[in-house]
């Protein structure tokens, strides 16, 4: 692969950060293999979690992407970024940073193991905000891989709202689902609200949205969803980290051109 490929992994989780979600191994070891793979330039970027030891793991706030602007509807709200490096590794990650929606210690239910109530605006908070983060950034990405349930609307956004854009019009997704994936639908009304383009998805959950937007899919290594069903036409990774990486290298080569499918 051409070293002027760039590519971003869109995390639910990420260890050391985060732990407590099955994925964020796999989001912690994927990048790293993948960029010592080949001349991959890597980022990475997750929400700010108030559970996150910001002092623990040195997550300084980039001033210059301080009150970013996110379009929510008829409503613009923003975000801040914080920025840290993964330890033992030349990985940056950018932190989504929203007392709101993000400080609250679960990642999608309180601690009674129910929903929160504004799941899906959360999801699409998140997923705006790291498209205007990379606007404000100029660093457009040949391919977006979003892992979790939280960064199932890229896929979409990336295909309808964002299409045409300078920077982002031509960025490949890939979805994997998993991790702590709540049942949260998306209704017409929300959609119409938010300007969110889902054309047939209505009364779908993120993750089902994710799945029917992606370029591709590509199952986490227990090879389900969080339902225990099967997507269909999707590959599923390997548990242990070098064929893995050679899958996931081979599958980013032919969705970029490189290679023949």
């Amino acid at each position: 692969m051409a070293s002027s490929y760039r590519l971003l992994y869109v995390a639910e989780a990420l260890a050391p950060f985060t732990d407590r979600s099955p994925l964020a191994a796999l989001t912690r070891s994927l990048p790293e293999h993948v960029q010592d793979a080949g001349d991959f330039e890597v980022r990475i970027m997750m929400p700010c979690y108030g559970d996150i030891n910001e002092r623990k793991h040195s997550l300084h706030e980039v001033i210059r992407l301080s009150d970013t602007d996110v379009p929510m509807g008829a409503n613009t709200e923003s975000v801040s970024v914080k920025v840290a490096s993964v330890p033992d590794a030349q990985l940056q990650v950018y932190f989504m940073d929203h007392e709101g929606y993000f400080g609250r210690t679960g990642r999608a239910t309180d601690g009674d193991g129910t929903p929160f109530d504004d799941n899906a605006v959360r999801a699409l908070f998140f997923s705006r905000s790291v498209l205007e983060t990379l606007r404000e950034l100029r660093w457009g990405p040949d391919l977006i891989h979003g892992f979790g349930w939280i960064s199932g609307l890229l896929p979409s956004l990336l295909s309808t709202t964002y299409a045409d854009d300078d920077l982002l019009g031509a960025t490949k997704s890939v979805f994997t689902p998993g991790g702590t994936a709540p049942e949260t639908t998306l209704q017409a009304s929300f959609a119409e609200s938010m300007d969110l383009p889902i054309d047939g998805d209505a009364g779908s959950t993120v993750s089902e949205v994710g799945l029917a937007h992606a370029d591709t899919t590509v199952l986490p290594p227990n090879g389900t969803l969080t339902n225990g069903a099967q997507a269909e036409e999707a590959s599923t990774l390997p548990a242990d980290a070098e064929p893995r990486t050679k899958q996931t290298v081979a599958l980013y080569d032919q969705m970029l051109g490189e290679v023949p499918a």
